[in-house]
């Protein structure tokens, strides 16, 4: 008997539930605002002068001489369709703040994805990524997209976009997750926390369940995932937590830990407030209820931990920097650094993400006086004031507001997954369930 592909198991959406418009409010808006103008630069500026991105006589584009460094090859591509793809689905991609027609800004992101997928190696053709550090993350964006646009896909490009989220996802099955520190204390990562790594490695494996739910490995990888969640966001005190979570205590499931009491993330050598804003820790609601399906209980794992510790830990100075207190400042988008920042100070997106998805999901219920709403009106305010310095709809002046090379695409990405918070949550509020998970 022949083996079944498995791009002909893919789960398809019922866009049919999803009809729901997304009332106006300041923080909607803003968000929309911001989506829109990545989405202008992306396919305008960023496409056409600052990639040239052109296909090449296998129909697909030539991504390996943008760079050497596959991150940026295959990251950056994967995040601006990412947030075009959104805004597509959603009903709000507007030509007319873009300048291009909704056809091309369609045409233009399927391109990316399934030149992505091209060049992953289990395809057998370019073979230029695949099992690099950050590969689940660009699986995991790719294959999102190529999700929401499933039909739209050539027989060709499907196979191919699933042989590499397969692949990908297969790689973390014999693996573990990695912790910052062991269940001793004893430092594994110097200055290096992991929890951004578990949890985007965590997104590509519960993507893959949902949408290959009659797959042999289905139910390996979403297992697989609830531990990779779980370890991402883990504590000193979760080494001894008795609270039941899919059918084990949390002190069973972790060894170790990738965050520091009462929640703060060390990384880059230093108490860095960006990796509390997790981008990668926020979608799990989405992928699930995009499915119909209830969210595992350990997607949300310590998540009120984590914004808890900007809204309302406060840091003494000395030792820290001065002022000293909240990372999160009343009345201010600014954030407070305790040990400075090697990022740049002028980043906000990332915070109105994670404030949106903590209002809008319930995990702001620890912070003190305000919640996600408040802070999320001044971070999504502040990124289209930004924004609003440049006609051609991107973002950041330069290193010392953002020093990361692909700071306009992770616009992009984090705002196409704030507007899915409030899109879907407006059709299908999230559930979510604890019942045992086996491997």
């Amino acid at each position: 008997m022949a083996k079944t592909d498995s791009s002909t198991m893919v789960a398809p959406i019922n866009w049919s539930k999803f009809q729901k418009k997304v009332p106006r409010n300041q923080v909607t808006n803003g968000v929309k605002t911001a989506l829109l103008n990545a989405n202008k630069f992306a396919l305008t500026a960023w496409f056409n002068d600052v990639k040239k991105y052109q296909t090449d006589s296998s129909g697909y584009l030539d991504m390996k001489s943008k760079s050497k460094v596959n991150e940026y090859r295959y990251r950056f591509p994967a995040a601006m369709a990412f947030g075009i793809a959104i805004a597509i689905k959603t009903g709000i991609y507007d030509a007319a703040v873009t300048g291009v027609s909704l056809q091309e800004a369609k045409d233009k992101m399927m391109l990316m994805i399934r030149s992505v997928a091209y060049d992953h190696k289990i395809n057998g053709t370019r073979k230029v990524w695949g099992g690099d550090w950050q590969a689940a993350h660009w699986a995991y964006y790719s294959g999102y997209v190529a999700w929401l646009f499933w039909d739209e896909f050539s027989p060709k490009d499907q196979s191919n976009i699933m042989k590499m989220m397969v692949s990908e996802a297969d790689r973390f099955l014999p693996t573990a997750p990695l912790y910052f520190k062991d269940s001793k204390g004893k430092v594994l990562f110097p200055g290096d926390s992991k929890i951004e790594e578990d949890a985007w490695n965590a997104e590509l494996l519960y993507l893959a369940a949902v949408m290959l739910p009659n797959h042999a490995n289905s139910n390996k990888w979403l297992y697989k995932s609830v531990e990779y969640l779980i370890a991402s966001t883990s504590l000193p005190s979760d080494l001894n937590n008795q609270r039941m979570i899919h059918g084990r205590s949390v002190s069973s499931w972790v060894n170790g830990y990738n965050m520091e009491e009462p929640g703060f993330v060390i990384n880059h050598g230093i108490i860095h407030p960006q990796y509390n804003a997790l981008a990668s820790m926020i979608n799990a609601p989405i992928i699930f209820s995009l499915a119909g399906k209830a969210t595992p209980e350990a997607a949300r794992f310590n998540l009120d931990k984590i914004y808890y510790s900007v809204t309302t830990h406060s840091f003494s100075s000395p030792p820290y920097k001065a002022p000293g207190g909240t990372m999160y400042r009343e009345a201010t988008a600014e954030v407070y650094y305790p040990e400075g920042s090697d990022w740049g100070f002028g980043v906000y997106d990332n915070f109105a993400n994670l404030d949106i998805a903590a209002f809008t999901y319930g995990w702001d219920n620890l912070s003190k006086k305000h919640k996600g709403e408040y802070w999320a009106k001044l971070h999504i305010d502040k990124v289209v004031q930004q924004q609003k310095r440049f006609a051609d709809g991107h973002t950041y002046i330069g290193d010392r507001e953002n020093s990361y090379l692909g700071r306009e695409e992770a616009i992009a990405s984090r705002m196409g997954s704030a507007w899915m918070t409030i899109w879907l949550q407006r059709q299908m509020p999230a559930v979510y369930d604890n019942k045992p998970i086996s491997n």
